[in-house]
């Protein structure tokens, strides 16, 4: 691990943006566990949305740009997709527990 006993330097503009990414992050784990408990099959309906965004992160059109950077901003809508359906799991597990 690179920096696993230093701090990175954030700006405020970098700490602003990452805590909007969170907060829109949240919002959307949870409205989409909301939609999924009113589905008749909850667990079909979020494999089903998964699979769906999975396939439109694959094949949106961006605009022009090297591969490389293809690949990543795909990746990073990859893995913010899995953060938030893996949030609406989560929810889902601590809502049953409580």
């Amino acid at each position: 691990m690179r920096h696993q006993d230093k701090l990175s330097f954030i700006t405020d503009d970098q700490a602003e943006q990452m805590g909007a990414d969170m907060a829109i992050q949240f919002m959307l784990a949870t409205l989409f566990q909301i939609v999924s408990d009113m589905a008749d099959d909850p667990r079909g309906f979020r494999t089903d949305v998964r699979r769906e965004l999975t396939d439109l992160i694959a094949t949106y059109e961006l605009p022009p740009m090297p591969e490389d950077a293809e690949r990543k901003v795909r990746a990073a809508a990859g893995k913010i997709l899995d953060g938030i359906m893996m949030r609406s799991f989560e929810q889902k597990g601590v809502r049953k527990a409580s």
